[in-house]
């Protein structure tokens, strides 16, 4: 079994929730694979276990860092414009 730990620090929990929300469907439908994130006041945590290759998982991971970017991304836009 294969574990990482991604932490992204965050505004508040509501941005920690969406942030998770918004990389579940990535989440489904991989054999061996499980994600599961929580959120905080200050963080939003991702703990992603593996059960197969390495390479299967480096590639998945580097996925769902991409979508975790750009979501964080977005959601920071929104947020900003909902204060202007």
């Amino acid at each position: 079994m294969i574990t990482a730990t991604v932490k992204v620090k965050v505004s508040d929990a509501a941005m920690a929730r969406s942030l998770i929300k918004s990389v579940e469907p990535d989440n489904v439908n991989m054999k061996g694979l499980t994600v599961n994130g929580r959120a905080s006041a200050k963080r939003a945590s991702f703990n992603i276990s593996y059960n197969g290759k390495i390479e299967t998982f480096i590639s998945t991971l580097e996925d769902m860092l991409r979508c975790i970017q750009a979501a964080e991304g977005i959601l920071q836009k929104i947020t900003k414009n909902k204060m202007e």
